[in-house]
């Protein structure tokens, strides 16, 4: 029992780490966090000095990126910085307690992460099965964000010029992009815990395709390539000729989309506030080029706000902080050596952002998972 409940509250905390919009989101983090401390507190130990070490260095970053707002970046306010200084408080708390909590209980993070992943691609297959059979859309979010949110999930692109009803399911999230990008970090650390694609991955990808949200599909693509071409070998046999001719397909019917979506059809919002940022990016001077404007930037067109990491994580990184970014991106290089790196470039192309508390969970989560295991196994070896 005690072991379920365990597992249970675990895997809300994660799902809470994902899950950052249209409501107050440190209470579905931080509620099961206290409750996940009460186990804890009856088995306390001592946290291994390599997790101190990269705690302490995700810290002075953004300790760094606090006085530089304050001192260099004249364009942003205390409001803005201390909203960062909140976060980055909240983001360390959770690191610690991710190395504290699941340093000896590996095991309770691999089930943790499956679960939630489940948990969130469950709530996707709900959303599409109902609103196929019954024609009512099933927004989780309208409790929490009130009955006059905005729908997201609606593909008017395609019903522009077909007779079809086609919906994007979006799960717990506020559109098809964010379910993608939110949940990719930790499907990565569910690919390294099992070391195969399983059901549950090929149901996330699917789900991707499915989304027919450009970033969904790019990553989900790219994940496919990072992991097949891995194993590749170059022999004339079915399953390469087979992996070859999906790839193609896959490349085709991403160029299709990208034509279709955003040049027959003349673009859409989303892409004119990019196209409007990197423009306004590409004419600023070389200083703010090179160091950045600082954090909690906006670009705005008229009276409409752009947010900087709809563009992806490594542009607003760029915009943001410019050379100053590059010690963080270090240590996300450093945590992720040994695997393919393209899984750290489909996270910064992606359009999650370093203020999520699921960024602050992933380096945790795969310093533990990987580089633990790759310890245990040279021990065994010995």
């Amino acid at each position: 029992m005690k072991e379920r409940l365990l597992e249970f509250f675990s895997t809300v905390f994660i799902i809470g780490l994902s899950w950052h919009v249209s409501m107050n989101y440190n209470i579905v983090v931080f509620a099961p966090l206290f409750i996940l401390l009460i186990f804890f507190m009856k088995n306390p130990f001592p946290i291994n000095i390599k997790y101190f070490y990269i705690t302490l260095a995700f810290i002075f970053v953004f300790v760094f990126w606090s006085l530089l707002n304050i001192t260099i970046y004249d364009k942003v306010n205390l409001e803005v910085t201390d909203k960062f200084i909140r976060k980055a408080i909240f983001g360390v708390i959770i690191m610690g307690f991710v190395f504290l909590f699941y340093g000896k209980k590996i095991d309770l993070l691999k089930k943790s992460i499956d679960y939630a992943l489940w948990t969130i691609l469950l709530l996707w297959l709900m959303q599409l099965v109902v609103f196929y059979a019954t024609g009512e859309y099933i927004d989780l979010l309208q409790p929490f964000a009130g009955a006059e949110r905005a729908q997201r999930y609606q593909a008017y692109f395609i019903q522009a010029v077909l007779p079809i009803d086609f919906i994007r399911p979006t799960s717990i999230y506020i559109e098809p992009g964010t379910y993608a990008v939110n949940t990719f970090p930790l499907m990565v650390l569910s690919y390294l815990n099992h070391n195969k694609i399983t059901r549950l991955h090929k149901g996330l990808l699917i789900s991707y395709f499915l989304s027919l949200s450009l970033f969904a599909i790019v990553i989900a693509t790219l994940f496919i390539f990072a992991v097949e071409l891995s194993k590749f070998k170059f022999k004339l046999n079915k399953k390469n000729v087979m992996l070859v001719f999906i790839i193609v397909l896959i490349v085709s019917g991403i160029v299709f989309y990208i034509q279709y979506r955003f040049i027959d059809q003349g673009g859409t919002e989303q892409l004119g506030y990019r196209e409007l940022i990197i423009n306004h990016w590409l004419a600023l001077g070389s200083y703010d080029t090179l160091f950045g404007l600082g954090n909690g930037q906006v670009v705005f067109d008229g009276s409409t706000p752009a947010l900087i990491e709809d563009v992806s994580f490594l542009f607003k990184l760029t915009f943001e902080f410019g050379i100053f970014a590059l010690p963080y991106l270090a240590i996300l290089v450093y945590i992720s050596r040994g695997l393919p790196l393209i899984f750290l470039f489909i996270i910064l192309l992606s359009k999650i952002h370093y203020q999520i508390y699921i960024m602050w969970f992933y380096p945790a989560a795969l310093f533990m998972i990987w580089h633990t295991e790759r310890r245990n196994k040279v021990q065994y070896q010995e």
